[in-house]
């Protein structure tokens, strides 16, 4: 298989900082007063996988669920990540080559997949779906569940809905958290509609074995409370929590076909937007 893979990257979300001297912010989150998605810094917890993706699904006679993104995921990039067209109107056209490029190959990924699977009733109706209304709908639904799984410290929860590398994050932080803390998530409302931004497949050595990732932006505004018991029973609040923030996210929502029978979907993580740098790197490959 020629590369369909990235190294895996975790781009993991969360609204709470870590008290720990090693801990980093999950995700970018932005004071109401700002709307630039693209100030922040991510979170990348990098793991190279000691294996190929040939050799472990031959000595396993599977797919491993959590194997990264796939390679070149193109995501928009907005404003000022974004190249001017005044500034940089070959840097633009460059990007829009590559945005096209990409979104075929997306389509073109689908339907290899679609038409190398076993045939239902006729010639479109076939064991891999399309399923492409319900790819929004997955994902603005899991990405609450996580987040009220991570608050409420539901491991039980977070395994059934996330990934190895991003549930393994979660755990670590809600391990870290002291005893007496408390803390509610809420979704205050989105601030935009969540729309699907990149919808692909991959076929895999073993037959009938595919991987599918969506990746999902969701523009939403939350809150964080932490609250501290007190020696009476007593919640109170933690200063510095509760405060309303609005928060860009793109979340990969994966899927995988065993025998072309379809799994539950789950929660990769988040990723970010591609730069320049990242489009000049593709077209040099």
């Amino acid at each position: 298989m020629n590369r369909i893979f990235r190294r895996s990257r975790f781009f993991i979300t969360s609204p709470l900082k870590s008290n720990s001297p090693q801990g980093r912010a999950f995700s970018r989150i932005f004071p109401r007063t700002k709307q630039t998605p693209n100030e922040p810094s991510y979170l990348k917890g990098m793991r190279s996988p000691e294996r190929s993706i040939r050799v472990m699904t031959k000595e396993n006679a599977r797919m491993p669920s959590d194997i990264g993104l796939l390679e070149k995921t193109f995501i928009t990039p907005t404003g000022i990540n974004r190249p001017s067209f005044l500034k940089s109107p070959l840097s633009v056209l460059k990007l829009e080559k590559t945005r096209l490029l990409a979104r075929a190959r997306d389509v073109l990924s689908i339907f290899i997949c679609k038409f190398s699977s076993p045939k239902a009733k006729g010639f479109w109706d076939r064991s891999f779906n399309l399923d492409r209304s319900s790819l929004v709908p997955n994902a603005t639904a899991l990405h609450r569940q996580m987040y009220i799984a991570f608050s409420e410290g539901d491991d039980i929860t977070l395994q059934s809905i996330c990934l190895d590398g991003i549930r393994d994050k979660f755990r670590s932080r809600i391990a870290n958290r002291p005893r007496e803390e408390k803390v509610v998530w809420e979704l205050i409302k989105y601030n935009k509609k969540p729309r699907l931004i990149s919808n692909r497949a991959a076929k895999t050595p073993i037959n009938g074995v595919v991987l599918r990732q969506a990746v999902v932006q969701i523009c939403s505004r939350q809150k964080l409370t932490r609250y501290s018991m007190k020696r009476n029973g007593q919640l109170e609040q933690i200063q510095g929590s509760g405060k309303e923030k609005d928060v860009t996210e793109y979340v990969v929502i994966q899927r995988i076909y065993e025998q072309w029978q379809p799994l539950n979907w789950m929660i990769w993580g988040t990723t970010k937007e591609i730069t320049m740098a990242d489009v000049d790197e593709w077209n040099q490959i």
